[in-house]
């Protein structure tokens, strides 16, 4: 399915190749580039993050409405059409950043799986080259350990929403730890590396956010 997006992994190529010539290590070409690829998209995801404070905070005058109209359901539809549109809910801009993310993830595996044989890196000692899968699955386990971490913090403790609280959490922080876990565990372990420096950053943005500049941004 990689081939797919070939157009993507050919623009990601060049772009590797450079990182390259100044960390002069493959693992670290892997972490700049990610980190390239998610300050490139770090505008999509402020938005989602932005829509997902928005909706937490409007989940009391939701289930107000609901409560309200419980006897006349009719008028519900558009009522929660006004809801939304007072507090700015666009649910596309929650998926934006992840339908964006797929492509690049997807390039990514075609990267890696195609170029990289010819790469090894001091990071990853125990992996002949980073086209092969992580053989003590060290790589996959801390994504997954890290996703649900991830999972586990909130934007902003407004953020949080009533349906995801307590036991929900949990569980969802459990779901969330295990896609990367089985789809890192026979990819190749620079793939690995690219989905782990991910999560990194996510925890940062998550810092971020909880700064004055971000909740502003969050504000917004």
């Amino acid at each position: 399915m990689y081939t797919w997006f070939h157009s993507i992994t050919s623009l990601l190529v060049p772009l590797l190749d450079g990182i390259h010539t100044v960390t002069r290590d493959w693992g670290l070409a892997v972490i700049g580039l990610t980190l390239c690829v998610k300050a490139a998209l770090f505008y999509f995801n402020m938005l989602a993050a932005r829509q997902q404070v928005r909706s937490a905070s409007m989940q009391p005058k939701l289930k107000e409405l609901k409560e309200r109209l419980a006897n006349v359901p009719e008028q519900l539809p558009t009522e929660m059409f006004k809801l939304y549109r007072d507090y700015r809910i666009r649910p596309f801009q929650s998926i934006a950043a992840l339908l964006l993310q797929l492509p690049v993830l997807m390039g990514m595996y075609g990267l890696f799986l195609t170029h990289g044989s010819a790469m090894t890196s001091i990071l990853v000692p125990w992996a002949a080259n980073l086209a092969m899968a992580d053989p003590h699955h060290l790589i996959p386990i801390a994504t997954a350990g890290l996703s649900f971490i991830l999972a586990l913090i909130p934007l902003t403790e407004a953020a949080i929403q009533p349906s995801l609280a307590g036991m929900n959490r949990w569980m969802l922080a459990l779901i969330v730890a295990l896609l990367p876990l089985l789809f890192m565990w026979r990819s190749p372990v620079a793939l690995g590396l690219y989905w782990m420096t991910g999560t990194l950053f996510g925890l940062m943005e998550r810092g971020f956010y909880r700064t004055g500049w971000g909740k502003r941004l969050l504000a917004k």
